[in-house]
């Protein structure tokens, strides 16, 4: 099923690969609200594009780092992707199923709420800072 909210979220995520800010920035509003669930260091709310970007372009992220979207589901405010991501931290393969909840207001990324499974293997593989 073809959707102008789904077309928004595959050109987000086709830019968010390889690292295209300037046309991330086009889709995601300037006021974006992120939200991670879980208990690592990446959990947490985050307001504004300058957040949301620091996060998603950290150096702190997996190596060998690969994101699988396995169903996208839409409605008129908003777009539920079902997803899984997989690398490396160091020695240790860590895989993530993850649903995330994108709302989206005249065209643009407004909210985006992840729901991590595997919240434990995420808090070891990312300590919070003592």
């Amino acid at each position: 099923m073809e959707h102008p909210n789904i077309d928004l979220v595959r050109r987000v995520y086709g830019a968010y690969l390889p690292g295209n800010r300037e046309v991330m920035t086009t889709l995601i509003a300037p006021d974006v609200r992120w939200h991670n669930s879980g208990f690592d260091a990446n959990s947490g709310d985050l307001a504004g594009i300058d957040e949301v970007f620091g996060y998603l372009f950290a150096d702190n992220h997996l190596e060998d780092y690969r994101l699988e979207v396995v169903d996208m589901l839409v409605s008129e405010e908003r777009v539920a992707v079902v997803a899984r991501t997989s690398g490396r931290r160091g020695d240790r393969a860590i895989v993530n199923n993850f649903v995330q909840l994108i709302r989206i207001e005249d065209g643009r990324i407004v909210e985006v709420w992840n729901y991590n499974w595997d919240q434990r293997a995420l808090a070891e593989a990312f300590p919070v800072a003592a």
